[in-house]
């Protein structure tokens, strides 16, 4: 698993902190977006601004007199008017005005009748657009604008008390890009509070749905002030049974989750999954899980339940990526490739239906930030029916910034404060009691064996170089699992580049020529590949690969 961050060199991460002031101070403060133009008005008539931002604030009114006005001439046109003045910006000369509801409009043509008055509009609200994070790796991070999770951010961008549930191989509590978002959690395999992660698929899962964002480092996720509670039911293999799934359940929601991210999936359900799933639905969870990487129609548990938003995986044009599972049984999509944090401070492109998961449960979280009180099937319904529909799913494609809006958020109103975050500390070395309560309906037959559920996940890893008239290739290491591989390299001048890539024993696998971005798919058993990139003349590259987990 380590290899999935093999190309992303800690220096090179270190050396990007240097820039973050850089990338921060490119983020303009708020500001409308079209200035009002001037006004011609006779000399004796003052004129009535207009306002350009989104709304009027109720009862409010901003004035100005012309020079040499004295206070208590000013006061009495206010007072005449039904205003009364609340506060001042001297530097422009602005006083600010309170007037009963419903009696602007008389108190404005009231001073803006008098020659006295430079000017008087009403007061309006302001928001900033489309919020731009700081963090390092935001440039990349296509599929929260794909999502208009960047335009539901000036909506809410999270509160620490709506808790995302990470059920998988647990996380690496001393990420840096988790600090501060943590909640105690749980390890159902060995009955502790330690969930710490030794494989690295379940932090990966957390930095997608809730990493610290707009901190100049690592990267955004989709809900920056959510908290984050690590449940570990998979091993270090990234297996685990349809057992551990279900007491890692139950003790989230009996824990305080209001949403559960489930990136795992196995092929036959169970009465005891099911019955957590239901256990959780009805106590106000939203339970999201993989589809799968399975490339077909056949369903898979739990996303097959219908309490649970299964999701499948889609690419930056909205198709479904070819390992992704599909169905009737699937609701939703998501971005599939989400740059994301890994164990032991790395950072990198995370790619699956085990990505696509937490980016629907951030946004889950994000929708239960702005309508907390909203019950749980209002929440499902807000999201599913303002998804880009696509054909081969129940609805479609996620869009963060629709739901709220389906949820009651007026267009362009202001970002609900995000409390500052108050997570119950990390898990210390206190045991936590195992579940007090599993409702295990007796079964009315004996179920078949179930397989393991395993984590559903490919890999994604990016290289990036120059050939150069002395330096004609460059070539690179990646070791995989047997499977697909699938190559794409984008460069920046003509002619094109050649990727060629060769197996452990010399020989060639594939080769591709082509213009930019060229797209390369190959079979090959595990093992160490070289992929060399070649060219007549000097260009920069980018090479990304998605290939089976080793």
């Amino acid at each position: 698993m380590g290899d999935f961050f093999a190309a992303i060199a800690r220096v090179v991460i270190n050396a990007a902190l240097a820039l973050g002031s850089l990338v921060a101070s490119a983020v303009p403060l708020a500001a409308p977006a079209h200035p009002p133009a001037p006004v011609v008005a006779a000399a004796d008539t003052p004129a009535v601004a207009h306002s350009h931002v989104s709304s009027a604030v109720p009862a409010r009114l901003l004035v100005r007199y012309r020079s040499g006005v004295a206070n208590d001439v000013a006061e009495y046109l206010e007072k005449a008017s039904g205003a009364r003045k609340t506060g001042e910006i001297q530097q422009v000369r602005v006083r600010v005005l309170q007037v009963p509801e419903g009696s602007e409009g008389s108190a404005v043509r009231m001073l803006a009748a008098d020659p006295r008055v430079e000017f008087v509009e009403r007061d309006a609200t302001v928001a900033v657009t489309n919020t731009t994070p700081n963090d390092y790796w935001w440039p990349s991070e296509w599929a929260q604008v794909k999502t208009r999770t960047n335009a539901a951010w000036d909506l809410t961008r999270g509160s620490a008390s709506v808790v995302i549930a990470i059920l998988d191989t647990g996380v690496d509590l001393s990420q840096p890009d988790l600090q501060g978002k943590l909640v105690a959690g749980y390890n159902v395999l060995s009955g502790t509070s330690n969930p710490s992660d030794d494989n690295g698929h379940g932090t990966w899962a957390a930095g997608v749905a809730g990493a610290a964002s707009n901190n100049a480092i690592g990267v955004a996720s989709y809900c920056w002030g959510c908290s984050l509670m690590p449940v570990k039911v998979l091993g270090a293999d990234g297996t685990g049974t349809m057992s551990a799934v279900a007491s890692g359940i139950i003790w989230a929601t009996d824990h305080g989750a209001r949403v559960i991210s489930m990136s795992l999936s196995g092929s036959t359900g169970t009465t005891t999954v099911q019955s957590a799933v239901q256990y959780a639905h009805s106590r106000g969870v939203v339970l999201v899980a993989a589809a799968g990487n399975y490339g077909n129609s056949a369903p898979t548990y739990p996303a097959a339940y219908q309490e649970v938003l299964g999701v499948a995986g889609t690419d930056p044009n909205d198709a479904l990526y070819a390992w992704s599972s599909y169905g009737w049984w699937v609701k939703l999509a998501a971005p599939g490739c989400n740059y994301t944090t890994g164990r032991n401070g790395w950072y990198g492109s995370f790619c699956g239906t085990s990505a696509a998961t937490p980016a629907v449960a951030g946004i889950v979280g994000l929708a239960f930030s702005y309508a907390p009180a909203a019950p749980t099937t209002t929440i499902e319904a807000a999201i599913e029916s303002s998804s880009i529909k696509l054909g081969t799913l129940a609805y479609g494609r996620v869009d963060a910034y629709a739901s709220l809006l389906a949820l009651g958020a007026p267009a362009g109103s202001s970002p609900t404060p995000t409390p500052a975050p108050t997570p119950t500390p990390a898990p210390s070395s206190t045991p936590v009691p195992s579940p007090s309560s599993s409702p295990t309906p007796p079964p009315t037959a004996t179920p078949a064996p179930t397989p393991a559920p395993s984590a559903s996940t490919t890999m994604t890893s990016s290289f990036s170089g120059a050939v150069t008239n002395k330096n004609s290739s460059r070539a690179f290491t990646l070791t995989t699992g047997s499977g697909t591989l699938n190559a794409t390299l984008a460069y920046s001048k003509t002619p094109p580049l050649t990727l060629t890539v060769y197996g452990s024993d010399g020989a060639v696998l594939a080769t591709q020529t082509g213009s930019s971005p060229s797209t390369l798919s190959f079979s090959s058993a595990a093992g160490s590949l070289q992929l060399v990139v070649s060219g007549t003349a000097q260009s920069s590259f980018t090479l990304s690969v998605t290939y089976p987990t080793p």
